[in-house]
């Protein structure tokens, strides 16, 4: 492949992988605020002050960031995955 198609097939990757998780992210939001769905119903015996945005005590701020972490674990084995499959075709 040239340079430039290898380029692009980055830049289609990225958009893929980044829309993927804003989707997986919204998803997960939707159906936590669903009283209806498994999700909601567990989060529903919650406290609401743990629930809500404007919560910013340190224990909910570290749980935020280990769930962003986990995050950006799972993008960068997709990475490598990507990295992987691409090298592998190039060959």
């Amino acid at each position: 492949m040239s340079k430039t198609t290898q380029i692009i097939v980055w830049i289609i990757v990225a958009i893929v992988i980044i829309g993927g998780v804003w989707w997986w992210i919204a998803n997960n939001q939707a159906s936590s605020n669903n009283p209806y769905s498994p999700a909601g119903q567990a989060s529903s015996t919650t406290s609401t002050a743990a629930n809500s945005p404007s919560d910013t005590s340190d224990a909910n701020i570290d749980q935020s960031m280990a769930n962003i972490s986990a995050q950006m674990n799972g993008l960068a084995s997709d990475s490598a995955s990507v990295n992987q499959s691409v090298n592998a075709s190039n060959q």
